[in-house]
């Protein structure tokens, strides 16, 4: 189909239609519903100035009331045909974004009728964690009360597009239903309106940042590169190095200890085989089954399960997610089943994206179901802000079961937590944002 420029407002891309043979069939889903009930008076006050001017002979009376006679049959006409064949578009480009980037809302406005539209207007609420990057004025649309607001002129066969740009704030997933549209006629005043049902959604998943260790050098390029992996393999040895605060003791090598006079480690080479699950303990307060919980801690958890994703997925680990914790369905635990496919640490986001601050199940539950969901000899990376006295017993017997089990734990208490989790001879390490959630740039690993 060609188009040609239109007249939409500034801004806008505008295209028209041409030949009406062209033209799309009628939907009657799209057949629009008068919604103003009053009582209109003008037909009445019409005839009665035609009556009344011709038997008193008053000429201008007479054309007085023609006038008014074909402004209400106008009227009627565009209150039956105003919104029949009207289709309105909206989708986001792209519809999976990253929380602080801008999704594009796409909003396309077609008369697909020969009569035109002296103005006709959509509202839909705008959830606040979408915020609008600007609302220029003569751009056609406008934010008012939580509302976003667009508006057209549209001539005969004439299609508007338009682009939005929101910025996403918070991680979620945000579904857009039903708007609210509305026409009007050549005196500009409302002559019919209905609701429709226009689906679009859109994903937010949480940040994603690079893991800072304290044993990281530059090298010469400048880039951070880790002295070791946060997956190692301990069937391949690769020397040792001096020991740091928190390495397992285990790993100890005594006779290279007796014999240079200074603890030293094993090291390993990383391993890019083996299977990873991030088990994340939503829950951020003890009184969470009561509604309460740090939303703010919440998210630094899911941004450090996010970064460990992609972590993983760099170094050729087969990735999952296990967190108990509401995502819209029915199923208590919400499960991502380890992968090495390409882009996994996307479908662990856009599973983050979607699971609520608020437990479903204890965490001791999800650790306990985790022996029946994945092979033994998986790599189990808990990362939590709560004490571990709770779940410590499951992750030892996980140990025990044959899987291997890192505790990471976050909060501003988590230097103690994981010495607790130490001293029970798990691996545990503390983890911090650099910052605050929103403004971060790195996830320090401690040692």
């Amino acid at each position: 189909m060609s188009f040609r420029t239109g007249r939409g407002l500034a801004g806008d891309e505008t295209t028209s239609g041409g030949e009406e043979s062209l033209e799309p069939e009628d939907d009657p889903s799209l057949t629009a519903i008068v919604a103003s009930t009053e009582l209109d008076l003008r037909p009445t006050l019409g005839v009665i100035l035609v009556v009344v001017g011709g038997l008193l002979g008053v000429g201008i009376l007479v054309v007085f009331g023609i006038v008014v006679l074909v402004l209400a049959w106008l009227r009627a006409i565009w209150a039956r045909r105003a919104l029949r064949r009207v289709r309105i578009e909206r989708r986001f480009e792209p519809d999976r974004v990253i929380c602080g980037d801008t999704a594009h809302l796409v909003v396309t406005a077609w008369n697909r009728k020969l009569m035109p539209l002296p103005w006709i207007r959509m509202e839909e609420p705008l959830p606040w964690e979408l915020r609008a990057e600007d609302d220029p004025v003569g751009a056609g649309w406008k934010v008012a009360s939580r509302n976003l607001v667009n508006g057209w002129t549209l001539g005969p066969r004439e299609r508007v597009t338009r682009e939005i740009d929101l910025i996403a704030e918070r991680r979620g997933v945000y579904r857009f239903g039903t708007l609210s549209l509305s026409a009007g006629d050549l005196l500009g005043e409302e002559v019919a309106q209905e609701d429709r049902q226009l689906p679009a959604t859109l994903v937010v998943r949480p940040r994603t940042l690079p893991m800072r260790r304290p044993e990281a050098t530059r090298d010469r390029s400048g880039v951070l590169r880790a002295r070791r992996s946060l997956i190692e393999d301990a069937s391949r040895f690769a020397g040792v190095r001096p020991y740091t605060p928190g390495d397992p003791v285990r790993h100890l090598h005594r006779r290279a200890t007796a014999r240079l006079g200074v603890p030293v480690v094993k090291r390993f080479d990383p391993s890019h085989d083996r299977d990873v699950v991030i088990a994340l303990d939503i829950q951020t307060t003890d009184e969470a089954w009561a509604g309460r919980h740090d939303d703010d801690l919440a998210e630094t958890l899911c941004i450090v399960a996010a970064s460990l994703a992609r972590t993983f997925e760099a170094e050729g680990a087969a990735c999952g997610l296990a967190v108990a914790a509401y995502t819209g369905s029915t199923q208590r635990l919400a499960f991502l089943a380890p992968s090495a496919a390409e882009r996994q640490s996307g479908r662990v986001g856009d599973l983050l994206a979607r699971i609520s601050p608020y437990p479903s199940a204890p965490f001791e539950h999800l650790l306990g179901r985790l022996v029946r969901m994945v092979r033994p000899g998986t790599l189990v990376v808990i990362v939590s802000s709560r004490d571990p006295v709770a779940f410590l017993p499951l992750a030892r017997r996980l140990v025990r079961s044959g899987f291997g089990v890192v505790h990471l734990a976050a909060g501003a208490d988590g230097p103690a937590h994981a010495q607790r989790s130490r001293a029970t001879g798990l691996t545990a390490r503390s983890v911090r944002l650099d910052g605050d959630w929103r403004t971060a740039r790195t996830v320090d690993v401690a040692s």
